[in-house]
């Protein structure tokens, strides 16, 4: 073994630390004293950690042998003497290991390899067999209360842990994705802190997992991140990472059916609504909103929410760029599949109309979304032409805007502007927009009851 290696019976099971004071149970296994101490007590356990064997005798006997060997191994590898076990002291040379390492390993080192060592010797695998075991049956009591406290616990610390994304990729594919079973359970069942550790896990697994492990998830884990986000005093970071997880999962199986009936896209307009910033985290939610628009149900779900069209209209200025794309492709997807009168008088109601013209025209904005906002004006130009009351109420721009989209679809004049001019010349803005046919050769606007031509 490198010398700068930390043995691996030198360091606590509990603390994932050099024993300062090592003490040994009646079931073999040497622990720090402080560490099992809390085990013993704070926790009230009654099994082993390492071995979940009962603990028959309390007796917490020192292991002077142990010790002598840390010092010894301390003294000649890292320059460093641990402080005096009954003190309860660390040591006073703790820079000492530090500089050691950092001679060995050169820049970024100073920090044990903790996380290499916990794969090594299987501590990493250890605790994540404690999230995922199964509980006892209903009706056990306080067995069962233990066995929750310890699956909260055992999850918060694989998340203090940090294991690498390849480290939970390789415990997540373990039984089919037993890990991910069980953290989905938690964000059921778990206290707040396991359930915002879990949530952050999930997020690292699903961006290191292929897709058949996200294809069947139980319904626990839509619930439960769904529970997060509406949150209002849950940790930012437990929220974007709800939201990345639900991104993730979104497009296999049945995940954005599963998420709708979960009651994501309310929750989703509901954020959107309270949202004032321009960041990433309005992006996430509109990129999840399109996803889940892009079935039927979550379409649905959209529409029947009384704030839904104008939480998505409200980010199609006052957003950035990336989120004024996305707005304006929900948009399009209800008005594709969910178009009527009712939606357009509802967009107009909202002001999405006006936007929409306004990024339309936008010489500096996205071309994309300028020719979708445009698609969208388009698909309902027969609806307001039905409405006559929609047109009495919208700008001359709109007018201008739909008769130049019209003129657009038949490609027959290049310069669509000096038709618009002469249709605005004769005052058609302040009338009751009917009617546009064109053929290769002439065009006819239909105003009320009288007929302008051109040649």
């Amino acid at each position: 073994m490198d010398g700068s290696e930390i043995p691996p019976f030198f360091v606590c099971p509990i603390s994932l630390q050099v024993m300062e004071d090592p003490v040994t149970l009646c079931t073999g296994v040497s622990y720090d004293r402080e560490s099992i101490s809390r085990w013993l007590s704070a926790y009230r356990q009654s099994t082993c950690p390492v071995t979940n064997q009962p603990i028959a005798d309390k007796t917490l006997t020192p292991n002077t042998t142990l010790l002598r060997l840390i010092h010894s191994w301390a003294a000649a590898n890292c320059r460093r003497r641990l402080g005096n076990p009954r003190s309860g002291r660390r040591a006073e040379e703790a820079g000492g290991a530090a500089q050691c390492h950092e001679e060995d390993q050169g820049a970024g080192a100073g920090k044990w390899r903790v996380q290499d060592f916990m794969e090594e010797t299987g501590v990493t695998s250890l605790v994540s067999q404690l999230v995922t075991k199964p509980p006892p049956p209903e009706g056990c009591g306080s067995l069962l209360n233990n066995a929750v406290a310890i699956s909260d616990e055992a999850t918060s610390l694989l998340y203090l842990m940090s294991p690498p994304a390849a480290i939970l990729k390789k415990l997540s594919e373990i039984r089919n994705g037993e890990l991910i079973r069980s953290l989905s359970s938690i964000l059921q069942r778990g206290s707040y802190q396991a359930r915002v550790h879990s949530i952050l896990l999930l997020r690292t697994i699903f961006m290191a997992v292929d897709g058949s492990f996200k294809a069947d998830l139980q319904a626990d884990l839509f619930d439960g991140t769904v529970e997060i986000l509406k949150d209002q005093n849950c940790d930012r970071a437990a929220s974007v990472a709800a939201l990345s997880v639900l991104a993730e999962v979104a497009p296999h199986g049945r995940n954005r059916v599963k998420a709708v009936e979960s009651g994501a896209v309310a929750v989703l307009v509901e954020l959107l609504a309270e949202e004032k910033g321009e960041g990433r985290k309005c992006e996430a939610m509109l990129a999840l909103l399109e996803q889940l628009s892009r079935r039927a149900e979550g379409r649905a779900a959209l529409v029947s929410h009384a704030a839904g069209v104008a939480a998505v209209a409200g980010k199609l200025l006052s957003g950035s760029a990336a989120a004024a794309g996305k707005a304006v492709r929900i948009l399009l997807l209800l008005c594709r599949s969910c178009g009527g009168r009712a939606l357009v008088e509802e967009m107009a109601a909202v002001g999405a109309t006006e936007k929409l013209v306004a990024l339309a025209r936008q010489p500096e904005g996205n071309s994309k979304t300028r020719e979708k906002a445009k698609e969208i004006l388009a698909i309902n130009l027969d609806s307001w032409r039905r409405s006559p009351a929609s047109l009495q109420t919208s700008s001359p721009e709109i007018i201008r805007l739909h008769i130049s989209i019209v003129l657009s679809r038949h490609s027959v004049y290049s310069q669509n502007d000096r038709v618009v001019n002469f249709l605005l010349s004769n005052k058609a803005v302040d009338l009751n927009f009917q009617k546009i046919s064109i053929n290769r050769y002439s065009f006819f606007v239909k105003i009320n009851n009288s007929t302008l031509n051109r040649c």
